[in-house]
C-alpha cells in the first residue's frame, strides 16, 4: 500500500488517499479530475524521500 496525493492545478492538494496498487491509484486519479477539462492537473505518491511524481506514461516519453 502506498500513500496518493492529487493536485489540482493551482497546487492545493485535493484529496489524499492509501491504495493497494499503482493502477487503482490511477483510476482514483482519473475519477477525481473527470471533467477532464483543465491542464495541469498531477498525483504524487509518497516515497521515503517525501513525495514524488506519479509517473502513469508507461515509458512512453516526448
Amino acid at each position: 500500500m502506498a500513500e496518493y496525493r492529487v493536485i489540482d492545478p493551482s497546487g492545493t492538494v485535493v484529496e489524499t488517499k492509501t491504495i493497494d496498487s499503482a493502477e487503482d491509484a490511477h483510476a482514483w486519479f482519473v475519477d477525481i479530475r473527470a471533467d477532464n477539462s483543465e491542464l495541469g492537473w498531477r498525483m504524487e505518491v509518497a516515497d521515503d524521500n517525501g513525495w514524488s511524481f506519479f509517473d502513469d506514461t508507461e515509458g512512453v516519453s516526448e
